[in-house]
Order: C-alpha cells, then sequence, then structure tokens
C-alpha cells in the first residue's frame, strides 16, 4: 500500500527536516533522548494532553523516504490539521499578512502550522517520559498545548 507524502521544497526547511529526519533516526536505533533543563514544564504539558482522548502514531509513521529526499507522511499530517483545527501549510508564506506567521501570535488566533512545527512538537514530545515507555506520540486537540510543545522542541532543536 502506497502512502501520499508531501514533499517539502523550501532550501530552510528541507534543512531543518533533515536534522530532524537524522535525530527521528537515531531515537529508532534506540539511541538515548538527552534530558534538558526544561523536563518539568514538558512534562506537565505531555500530561495535559494525556488527560483527554489522543490518536497516536510511532515515529517510524512520521515520515518516509531517505534524509536527501524527505517526505512527511500526508495521513499524519491531515490528523494533525483535523485534531488541533489548524491549516498545514507545506511552506511558510512570504510576508506578514495579518500576523498569521508571527511566532508571538497567541496560540487561540493561530490557524495554521508548518512541517518544521510538526517536527518541533514531535521532538519535543519524543523527550517525555510518556514517549520513552510507550513509543508513541499523541496528537493533542489543544492549541496552545501544540503550540507549547513547539516551543519546547525549537528550543531543544536549537
Amino acid at each position: 500500500m502506497k502512502i501520499n507524502s508531501i514533499i517539502l521544497y523550501s532550501n530552510d526547511i528541507v534543512m531543518t527536516i533533515r536534522e530532524y529526519s537524522k535525530k527521528i533516526n537515531n531515537l529508532l536505533a534506540g539511541e538515548d533522548v538527552p534530558q534538558s533543563s526544561d523536563d518539568t514544564d514538558l512534562e506537565t504539558t505531555v500530561s495535559k494532553i494525556l488527560d483527554k482522548p489522543n490518536i497516536y502514531f510511532t515515529l517510524q509513521d512520521l515520515s518516509e523516504g531517505s534524509v536527501e529526499s524527505i517526505m512527511l507522511n500526508n495521513k499524519i499530517v491531515k490528523l494533525f490539521s483535523d485534531h488541533v483545527d489548524l491549516l498545514f501549510l507545506s511552506e511558510k508564506e512570504a510576508g506578514n499578512v495579518c500576523f498569521a506567521n508571527n511566532t508571538e501570535l497567541r496560540p487561540e488566533f493561530r490557524q495554521n502550522f508548518t512541517a518544521v512545527e510538526l517536527a518541533d512538537y514531535v521532538y519535543a514530545f519524543a523527550h517525555s517520559s510518556f514517549y520513552k515507555e510507550s513509543r508513541k506520540v499523541a496528537i493533542t486537540s489543544e492549541t496552545d498545548l501544540f503550540c507549547k510543545l513547539v516551543k519546547i522542541g525549537s528550543c531543544f532543536r536549537k
């Protein structure tokens, strides 16, 4: 069965997703996830997500292809989009239309997410104790929790 995929074209997005692809491959190979100083905030956010009914997926489900050909699984992207009620943008739009791409935009006003934000969310979740025990990532239905994990994942990436 062939799974439809999204190919990312923007160079900065491809570079970031390539970094994540390598990190995810390391996680899949069983390498330990590094500890961070923000674990308390991470664990609190993840526990809030787990308090509600969730949809889960594994890291193997997230992407397909090699590091040179980065593709996200359309089914996972659609699950995120539907569950968190945000539109997926394969590339960031140019300009600053109504602050739609402003990182300081409050979560309740967000309307979309990007591939890098999805990867940030997943990478943050992979640092949680729940992930370490279950090897599953839960998809939240709350935009503020999604944004919080994106921010934590972005800090881990940097």
